[in-house]
């Protein structure tokens, strides 16, 4: 009998202790924490502020007359120009037969475009590198 009164009195302090230990521990679950600085509002003022400037620039921009950039677009019949130094404009044209090129008239490179009108269409008849300062 004193072996079951010890061991039920163990018994009800073991459960006594796990059942108030668990109601009483604090929850340590901080989750996902992120830095203040994600929520910081975006400064509408100077971003406003500054796409006005650059509609501002590309309106006030005047573009080269027969200077355009090589496009991205170009193939081996076709050219794509656009305008120098804006960027606003896409050009498509034909090449010509024979076309005289001189310096590296790549794509992304500034040139000096010259055409040649034949029945109303316009074909580009030579290219001329010019070298960016």
């Amino acid at each position: 009998m004193r072996k079951l009164s010890i061991i039920l009195l163990i018994m009800i302090i073991v459960g006594a202790s796990v059942v108030s230990s668990c109601k009483m521990a604090p929850k340590q679950d901080p989750g996902d924490t992120v830095a203040a600085s994600v929520f910081a509002p975006i400064d509408t003022v100077a971003l406003h502020r500054k796409q006005r400037a650059e509609k501002a620039r590309l309106a006030n921009a005047k573009d080269s007359i027969g200077i355009y950039y090589i496009g991205p677009g170009s193939t081996d019949k076709k050219i794509q120009l656009i305008s120098y130094p804006s960027q606003r404009d896409t050009l498509l044209y034909s090449k010509a037969r024979h076309m005289k090129r001189s310096g590296s008239t790549d794509i992304g490179h500034v040139v000096r475009v010259k055409f040649y009108v034949s029945k109303g269409d316009s074909l580009v008849q030579g290219l001329e590198e010019i070298k960016k300062q």
